[in-house]
């Protein structure tokens, strides 16, 4: 089933890569926006030979996230970029803005939104396990790994697309993600990645997350509507919910109790009687007649 069939796409897919809708370039914008502020208050907040106090509590680092339980590094990293290379991020955003618009044409915002989300988060957990076994401390900051998400999962869809290279030479879609994959890998594979400063176990989390998206059919926001749905039923049932439960008795000699029941009957009524008096009744009947049957 290709991608443009899933139920949750919307109408506004044009039938080929490049075509930007307002509400897909809006979704882009906002996204670029954050990362940008976010890349303007690293540079405000940055200590002088000491770095940014706002890296130091969106970055992603094995010590916070395990020993410290700062899980939201796992997402706010994909939003910091190195303060001293504004290439770092002018790349990214370029390349998220190029490609992104043509799977968000694909999915419609909300499913792009959510898959660049989790995309960052799936990367930030391959890059930060990789790191930690290999024992390298090491502070992981960009979208690069979301970014590769996208890319990945346009190039299974695209494979055959050509892309300006450099802006000057075409290239397929499909050799482009394998030299990606390639660049990545080789410095995990050779060892060599000790003195790098680019996180190539994100990159390559990245792409296997668009892999995987693609190839399994995920449906993000359907998955999240019908959890967030699960949970609301259950708050809006547990203060309603009332169980039955018939009172019972452990008295053994109901025939013992029914002869001053029965006397007050005949005496008072049977309106006098009460509810404890009525359930001996009711069992006692019960009793009678499972004993005739």
């Amino acid at each position: 089933m290709g991608i443009e069939n899933r139920e949750y796409l919307r109408d506004e897919f044009e039938g080929g890569p490049g075509g930007l809708r307002l509400g897909g370039a809006s979704m882009l914008v906002r996204i670029i926006a954050v990362t940008v502020a976010v890349f303007v208050l690293q540079i405000i907040f940055t200590r002088a030979g000491d770095g940014s106090s706002v890296t130091d509590w969106l970055s992603l680092n094995s010590t916070d996230l395990f020993q410290r339980g700062q899980i939201w590094r796992l997402l706010t990293y994909a939003f910091c970029h190195d303060p001293a290379n504004l290439f770092h991020l002018l790349f990214n955003m370029m390349a998220l803005y190029s490609i992104g618009s043509m799977l968000l044409n694909l999915l419609g915002s909300r499913e792009f939104l959510w898959f660049y989300l989790v995309s960052a988060v799936f990367s930030g957990i391959c890059s930060v396990a990789f790191y930690s076994i290999m024992q390298i401390p090491v502070s992981v900051v960009g979208a690069s790994g979301a970014v590769n998400a996208v890319f990945c999962a346009v190039a299974m869809h695209y494979p055959r697309q050509r892309l300006l290279l450099m802006g000057v030479i075409p290239i397929e879609m499909r050799w482009l993600l394998a030299a990606f994959v390639a660049f990545d890998a080789m410095p995990i594979l050779t060892n060599g990645f000790g003195d790098a400063k680019v996180a190539h176990a994100a990159h390559l989390g990245g792409l296997l997350f668009g892999f995987l998206y693609v190839r399994w059919h995920m449906q993000l926001t359907r998955w999240w509507d019908q959890f967030a749905g699960r949970l609301a039923m259950k708050r809006r049932n547990r203060g309603k919910l009332k169980i039955f439960a018939p009172p019972s008795h452990t008295d053994v000699d109901l025939d013992a109790q029914m002869d001053p029941i029965l006397e007050k009957i005949s005496r008072e009524g049977e309106a006098s009687l009460t509810s404890r008096e009525r359930n001996i009744l009711i069992q006692a009947s019960r009793k009678l007649k499972k004993d005739r049957s």
